[in-house]
């Protein structure tokens, strides 16, 4: 309870409710000392003397009882009405106890009155907030929350009258108007009227947490989300009855310029791309994530199909306009699939693999355009799926066929080495390579193909040297077998196993294979090394040039069909091939002629000066028991010289 004066002082209810709730003696006096109000310890009567006149006060706010022994601190409430606050500890309370073990802690204390104020802190509620001792006694503590911030209030209020305890964690305000989390464990005793708090600064702690968040979930190169992010996304739109959209964008050639310009300039292409696309995608249902290299999606929750064909549309607009990226101005090209969600078919990782399979449908049909996801797409993965699996029992079994097409001498086309072609015998048909190898090398099988054609050919060599019929067999190799870590040990096992000189074996690099040169020259100088020689194929087309036949260990250029199919009829065609052949010559290099199927043809390569040929004029492709009989016929193809020179 607390004892009113009746005097002219201005009335302050909030002060009286304060000092009513104090665990220390404290009473409202005027300048002169008298009592204006007190608390229940307060043994003074209303209207006399507690302490000394204030112009008596000594430092630090302290002033000595009337009875002259008590020390009192007096702080001013109400400086207007003269009116202050005087409190002296009692040695003998509870509260001081619980003051001093909390005083030195570093977890927040703090008690407030039934309305919120400040009645005790410790040092570290005060050195957290930054305001001193002072500044704090008699605060409304509400009004260090945000001022938006109504609903921490209402419930924490509710929960005190209800339970009697709560366990909020709320911003407070600093006296530097910044803002620091705190984690609060409140309890209401109802028997004295305070609530006391213990809290926590976990400002940091909610910082680290939301970093890890931000890193678990998001792209760190882009910002965008990252792929388990989007799949989240992707499933919650499911569950909540829509049906989705997904764009897989794919760039296209983004290799060549990572190659060029190096790493660092692809990243900070990457990351441009990032937010071109994020701010297409701007819609409150839409998500753009990076989904990893060079690939990126975008979830459009209510995705119809002509919206997912406009936000294609646009995109594919949008990469019109370059990107300037190391000083230089580059475009992007792009291939898009899309793929929707149906009622019968809401499986998140199948909806997004199905817009990849677009997107690479999409690059199969010339790039830079997107692909819807539909039946006959899904009729055709299904095919490939079954090849694929058809095919891995097939490399565990003996389905797999390496046959052998002879390359002859012109003229007299005598046989000196034969090219091993891989052949698929499933039952009675016998497959070629046009009906699998696209499906092996989606698979990831080149790797294991090219294994089994490497030692079936070196076999086959082996054999007809054994029969004494010695001549060369080339293999074809790609890019993804060359770039094996143990490419090179295999074909040294192999040739070693089945007892065939190095030099009888030539690896055949294709068009792809000089895209990425410089990823697998090393490669080649250790298989030149080796003894093995190297063919450049399908040489003239697409990104074959002069400058490979400088720059690459190369020992034989194998010349387009395409070239020799025109050779009878264009002019052009004959002075470029004739040029090629006097040039290799003078390099020291040899030169095939494949796909020749005429008379015409062959004599027109004879008079250009081409002394090597492969064809179905010669011969088709044959198993190695065919090529022994052959060879070893009286009338046929003899093997005098199994060099190629």
């Amino acid at each position: 309870m607390v004892a009113d004066h009746h005097a002219t002082h201005t009335e302050l209810p909030a002060w009286r409710s304060v000092v009513a709730a104090m665990p220390v003696p404290a009473a409202l006096v005027d300048r002169n000392g008298v009592m204006v109000a007190a608390n229940r310890w307060i043994e003074v009567e209303p209207g006399q003397a507690l302490v000394r006149p204030l112009a008596e006060a000594v430092s630090k706010g302290l002033v000595f009882g009337a009875d002259g022994t008590t020390r009192w601190r007096v702080r001013p409430v109400d400086p207007d009405a003269g009116v202050f606050l005087a409190t002296t500890e009692r040695e003998d309370t509870g509260d001081h106890l619980i003051r001093r073990f909390y005083s030195t802690g570093d977890s927040l204390f703090v008690v407030y009155d039934q309305s919120g104020h400040v009645i005790e802190s410790n040092q570290a509620w005060e050195k957290l907030l930054g305001y001193s001792h002072d500044e704090v006694f008699g605060l409304d503590s509400w009004t260090l929350l945000p001022p938006d911030d109504v609903r921490t209030r209402v419930e924490v209020e509710q929960s005190l009258r209800t339970r009697g305890r709560a366990e909020p964690t709320f911003h407070m305000r600093r006296a530097d108007g910044t803002y620091r989390l705190v984690r609060w464990a409140l309890h209401f005793d109802t028997a004295v009227g305070r609530c006391f708090g213990i809290g926590r600064d976990v400002t940091e702690e909610h910082r680290l947490a939301a970093e890890l968040h931000r890193r678990a979930t998001t792209d760190e190169l882009t910002g965008l989300a990252n792929r388990a992010t989007f799949l989240e996304a992707l499933s919650a739109a499911l569950e909540e009855g829509h049906d989705p959209a997904v764009l897989f964008l794919d760039l296209d050639h983004f290799k060549v310029i990572n190659d060029s310009l190096g790493h660092a300039a692809g990243d900070e292409l990457l990351a441009a791309l990032g937010a071109r696309l994020n701010a297409l995608a701007v819609s409150a249902d839409s998500v753009c994530a990076r989904q990893g290299g060079d690939e990126f999606v975008v979830l459009l929750a209510d995705g119809s199909e002509e919206r997912a064909i406009a936000a294609a549309e646009e995109t594919l607009e949008a990469l019109t306009l370059p990107f300037r990226i190391a000083d230089r101005s580059l475009r992007l090209h792009m291939s898009i699939g899309i793929s929707y969600a149906t009622a019968d078919h809401r499986d998140p990782d199948r909806i997004l693999g199905e817009a990849d399979t677009a997107a690479y449908e999409a690059k199969r049909q010339g790039r830079g355009r997107y692909v819807v996801f539909d039946r006959e797409l899904r009729a055709a993965v299904d095919r490939r799926f079954e090849v694929e699996a058809a095919l891995r029992r097939a490399l565990d079994g003996d389905e797999l066929e390496v046959h052998l097409q002879p390359i002859v001498r012109l003229p007299g086309g005598g046989v000196v080495g034969a090219e091993a072609l891989v052949r698929w015998r499933t039952g009675r048909e016998l497959l070629g390579p046009g009906a699998f190898l696209d499906v092996a090398e989606e698979a990831g099988l080149m790797p294991d193909l090219g294994r089994l054609v490497v030692d079936r050919a070196i076999e086959a060599g082996s054999e007809l040297r054994r029969r004494g019929r010695p001549m060369y067999v080339t293999v074809n190799l790609t890019a993804a077998e060359l770039v094996e870590p143990d490419v090179v040990d295999v074909i040294a096992r192999s040739l070693a196993r089945w007892e065939l000189p190095a030099r009888d074996l030539v690896v055949e690099i294709t068009e792809s294979t000089v895209i990425s040169a410089d990823r697998v020259l090393p490669t080649l100088h250790e298989l030149r090394a080796l003894g093995v020689r190297i063919a450049l194929d399908d040489f003239g087309t697409g990104f074959s040039s002069l400058a490979h036949l400088r720059e690459l260990p190369i020992d034989v250029v194998k010349i387009d069909r395409s070239f020799v199919w025109d050779l009878v009829d264009d002019e052009v065609t004959r002075a470029m091939t004739g040029s090629l052949l006097h040039l290799c010559d003078a390099m020291g290099l040899d030169v095939v002629c494949e796909g020749i199927e005429t008379t015409d043809q062959a004599a027109v390569v004879e008079r250009l000066g081409g002394t090597l040929g492969q064809g179905f004029l010669f011969h088709r492709p044959m198993p190695i028991d065919e090529l022994l009989a052959l060879v070893t016929r009286p009338t046929g193809s003899r093997v005098h010289d199994t060099s190629l020179h």
